[in-house]
C-alpha cells in the first residue's frame, strides 16, 4: 500500500514539473521583464563606498602619579586604602558608547551642516554634498529649537526671479524673491537662502532641514565600530556613503569632537581640583603664619635666643621620633581635609581629588571604587535621560560606596592616632630622662613641630597644584589616528549579486504564481459548472 502511494506521489510531482516546463516561454518572458528593474537598479543606484579609519585610545596618565615626592613627605598615606582617580585603564565599550552618543553625533551633524539635505534633481533621495548650487543658513537658535522637518522647493526662473515653496507639519507657504540671498521667516525659525557661487542659472532644487538629533539617529545606523583586538586599545570605525568626501569629513570630525569633549571634561575636573587646592593652601598658610607668630612671641616672652643649640644633644636623640611624628601629623591633616571635603553636601557627587590620593596603595580601595562609580554615573548621564532607572540604581550604589569611604577615612584616622600615641609615649619616656631640660624648652619643641607640620602640608599641596596646572595646560588627544580616514578601493554598492538574485526570484516566483493561480481558478470554475 505504501509503495502504491509513493508511486502516485512521484507521478504527481512529474506531472507538475512537466506542466511548468511546457510553459517555458512564460519563464523566458518573466526573465526578460525582470531584466528591466535589475538594470534600473544598477544604473540609478549611486555607487556606494566604505570609508574606514583606525584610532588608538590613549590612556591619560597625567593624574596617575599618586606619590607626592616632596622631601620627607614622600610616601604619605600609602597603606590606608585611599586610591587615586586618575590614570585608570581604558574601557573600550565605554569609549565606543561615547563615540556613538547622540550628543557627539549631533555636534558632528551641525558642524558639517548635515542637518540640511540638498536633493539632486532627477535622482531618488540622492543627497548632494560638494556640488551644491544653493546654501541654506539657519541661526544656532533655530537649529537647537527645530522640532520638525522643513522642506524648501526652490524654483529659479530664467529672469532670475526665485519662487520658494515651504512645507512644515503640513503647513505650506509660498515666497517670491527678486534675487538671492533672501530671508525666509517661518514660525519654526528664520532661514537665509543664498547662492553658493555667483553664477545665476535656472534650476529647480528641493532641500530640507531637520532636527540635528534626528539626523544623528539616522547616521548612527550607517556607522560600524569594532575592536581591533582584545589586547589593544584600537577601534576600527567605518561608514558607508555614496559621497566619499562627506564620509571622510564625518570620520575626521567625529574624532575631533570626541577629543575636544574629553579635553573639556579633563580641564573642568582640573579646575575643580585647583579651586580646592587654592582654598586649602590659603588655610594652611594662615595656620602656618599663626604658628610662626606664636613661636616669636614665645621666644620674646621667655627671652630665648638660640634654643636649638641648647637642646641639640636631646634633639639628636629625638630626631628619628620627631620625623615620624611630623609625617603622621601631616598625614592626619590631609585625611581630615579629605574628610571635610567629602562631607560637604555640594560635593556629594563630585570626584574625590587625586591630590589627596595615596601613592601605590590598594588599587581597589574604597575611594578608588567610589570614584569609578561616579565616573560610570557621569558617563551614563551623557547618554541617558535623568529619569532612567539605571541612574537611580547607580545613585544607590554611589550612596552605599560613600558610606564605605567614610568608614575607610575613620579607620585611617584611628590608625594614625594609634601610631601617634605610641610614638609620643616613646618620646615622653625620653623626655622624662631629660631632667635638666626646662619645661619651656619642651613647649618650644611642640611649637616647632607644629610649624614643620604646616610646612610639610603646604609643600605637598603646592606641588600637587603645580602638577594639576601643568596637566591642564598640556593638551593631549584622547584618540589618535592609527590609520587616517580613507576610502576603500572597491565600491560596495550597487551589488550585482542582489540584482541577479532579484531576477532569479522574479523569473521563478511570478510565472509559478500565475500558472498556479490560473490552474486553481480553472479547477474552481469547473467545479462550479459541475455543481450547476
Amino acid at each position: 500500500m505504501n509503495t502504491i502511494q509513493h508511486d502516485n506521489e512521484t507521478i504527481s510531482l512529474k506531472k507538475i514539473i512537466i506542466y511548468y516546463i511546457r510553459h517555458w516561454k512564460l519563464f523566458v518572458l518573466a526573465a526578460i521583464i525582470s531584466l528591466i528593474p535589475a538594470l534600473l537598479y544598477l544604473i540609478f543606484t549611486p555607487r556606494t563606498y566604505e570609508i574606514a579609519a583606525k584610532i588608538q585610545l590613549i590612556e591619560d596618565k597625567s593624574n596617575s602619579s599618586n606619590g607626592f615626592n616632596v622631601g620627607d613627605a614622600s610616601g604619605l598615606m600609602k597603606s590606608f586604602g585611599l586610591g587615586g582617580i586618575g590614570g585608570g585603564s581604558i574601557n573600550l565599550d565605554d569609549e565606543m558608547a561615547k563615540l556613538t552618543s547622540n550628543s557627539i553625533l549631533k555636534d558632528m551633524v551641525l558642524k558639517l551642516g548635515l542637518n540640511i539635505s540638498y536633493y539632486k534633481p532627477y535622482a531618488f533621495k540622492y543627497k548632494m554634498y560638494e556640488d551644491i548650487p544653493l546654501i541654506l543658513y539657519a541661526d544656532s537658535t533655530t537649529e537647537c529649537n527645530l522640532d520638525c522637518t522643513v522642506t524648501f522647493d526652490v524654483d529659479i526662473k530664467k529672469d532670475g526671479k526665485i519662487k520658494v515653496k515651504t512645507e512644515a507639519l503640513k503647513e505650506k507657504k509660498v515666497f517670491e524673491f527678486a534675487s538671492l540671498p533672501a530671508e525666509i521667516k517661518l514660525k519654526e525659525g528664520d532661514f537665509i537662502l543664498a547662492y553658493r557661487d555667483e553664477a545665476i542659472k535656472p534650476l529647480s532644487l528641493t532641500l530640507d532641514i531637520s532636527p540635528a538629533g534626528w539626523v544623528a539617529e539616522n547616521i548612527y545606523q550607517d556607522f560600524t565600530f569594532d575592536e581591533y583586538s582584545k589586547n589593544a586599545n584600537v577601534i576600527e570605525i567605518s561608514y558607508v556613503d555614496y559621497e566619499r568626501r562627506r564620509g571622510l569629513n564625518m570620520l575626521n570630525t567625529l574624532v575631533d569632537i570626541y577629543n575636544h569633549q574629553e579635553d573639556s571634561i579633563k580641564r573642568a575636573e582640573g579646575m575643580k581640583s585647583l579651586a580646592f587646592l587654592e582654598e586649602r593652601i590659603q588655610h594652611v598658610m594662615t595656620d602656618l603664619s599663626e604658628t610662626e607668630v606664636s613661636i616669636e612671641r614665645y621666644k620674646l616672652k621667655n627671652r630665648m635666643t638660640d634654643i636649638e643649640a641648647d637642646v641639640q644633644f636631646y634633639v639628636e636623640q629625638l630626631k628619628e621620633l620627631q620625623s615620624k611624628i611630623i609625617e603622621l601629623e601631616a598625614q592626619d591633616r590631609i585625611v581630615e581635609m579629605l574628610n571635610v571635603y567629602i562631607k560637604e553636601p555640594q560635593n556629594m557627587y563630585n570626584l574625590i581629588p587625586s591630590l589627596l590620593s595615596t601613592g601605590e596603595g590598594d588599587k581597589a580601595g574604597p575611594i578608588t571604587t567610589y570614584n569609578e562609580a561616579l565616573l560610570e554615573r557621569a558617563k551614563l548621564l551623557q547618554t541617558t535621560k535623568g529619569n532612567n532607572p539605571l541612574i537611580e540604581q547607580i545613585n544607590k550604589q554611589v550612596d552605599q560606596l560613600r558610606g564605605s569611604v567614610f568608614l575607610a577615612i575613620e579607620n585611617s584616622q584611628k590608625a594614625i592616632q594609634f601610631t601617634l600615641n605610641d610614638l609620643k609615649a616613646k618620646e615622653k619616656l625620653i623626655m622624662d630622662k631629660m631632667g635638666t631640660v626646662p619645661s619651656l624648652e619642651r613647649e618650644y619643641i611642640d611649637y616647632k613641630r607644629q610649624q614643620e607640620i604646616y610646612q610639610a602640608v603646604y609643600l605637598i599641596l603646592l606641588q600637587k597644584r603645580e602638577d594639576i596646572a601643568l596637566s591642564i595646560g598640556e593638551s593631549k588627544d584622547r584618540a589618535r589616528f592609527v590609520e587616517k580616514a580613507y576610502v576603500k578601493q572597491s565600491p560596495i554598492g550597487p551589488r550585482k549579486l542582489y540584482a541577479a538574485i532579484g531576477m532569479l526570484l522574479f523569473t521563478l516566483i511570478i510565472p509559478v504564481a500565475f500558472l498556479f493561480g490560473r490552474e486553481q481558478f480553472s479547477a474552481l470554475r469547473k467545479e462550479y459548472k459541475e455543481t450547476k
